[in-house]
């Protein structure tokens, strides 16, 4: 419908043009139709234009390839160990038991004898009193050896550079308590800085009370003290 009407307007516009050339040749009418064909002419060309489909970019898109990488799932977790064999009990010891041997029967009761009373008979004396109780013994005052074990006289360095070695004998005033009240030197080593270690040493330990009827009394006790390099 469109073509065959374009063809009859084209003809209808030739035909007009020429009988108007034959009348008189007209510049502006030829300029006008020279417009008007260039106009129907591009119409007529985007008519013949062919149309691009309109899913083309749809198309395109489609085409459109997306690559995901799949990580390989993690290996298996190694098989659990297998369980220890519990121990083996060791075979149960066989104890005997020693048969005591059979006692001895019993020896048969003496016989009772039954004395009758006389006139003569006489009563038996009275049991003798208990023994009394022996006097509580006196006891010197003396030395606790644990504390000298714990607490020894330090040996003094020029003392052992110089080789020197002797016996100290103290004379320790010792109180009700056990404790020290006062310490001298009785007998000399020979060499001052073991008698000095002796004192300093007896000052820290605690010694036994000595004992009179029973109670504590403070009395004096003599301890000797032995300085060796040997004991080193």
């Amino acid at each position: 419908m469109g073509h065959s009407r374009i063809r009859n307007w084209f003809k209808l516009m030739a035909f007009d043009a020429y009988q108007d050339q034959e009348e008189r040749f007209n510049w502006r009418r030829t300029l006008g139709l020279a417009a008007a064909f260039a106009v129907h002419g591009f119409a007529f060309m985007m008519l013949l234009a062919p149309m691009s489909p309109p899913q083309a970019k749809e198309k395109a898109k489609d085409n459109i390839v997306t690559v995901e990488f799949i990580e390989p799932p993690p290996p298996p977790p190694p098989p659990p160990p297998p369980p220890p064999e519990p121990p083996k009990k060791p075979p149960p010891k066989i104890v005997e038991k020693i048969k005591p041997p059979p006692l001895p029967p019993p020896a048969p009761p003496p016989p009772i004898v039954t004395e009758q009373a006389t006139p003569m008979s006489t009563p038996a004396p009275p049991p003798a009193p208990p023994a009394p109780p022996a006097p509580p013994v006196d006891i010197a005052p003396s030395e606790n050896i644990s504390y000298r074990k714990m607490r020894p006289p330090k040996y003094p360095p020029q003392a052992v550079r110089e080789h020197h070695t002797g016996k100290v004998i103290l004379k320790v005033l010792i109180g009700t308590d056990g404790s020290p009240k006062d310490v001298t030197v009785e007998k000399s080593s020979g060499y001052r800085e073991l008698d000095q270690s002796a004192v300093a040493a007896a000052k820290t330990w605690m010694f036994n009370p000595g004992r009179r009827d029973g109670q504590p009394y403070e009395g004096y006790a003599l301890i000797p003290v032995d300085f060796n390099l040997t004991d080193l």
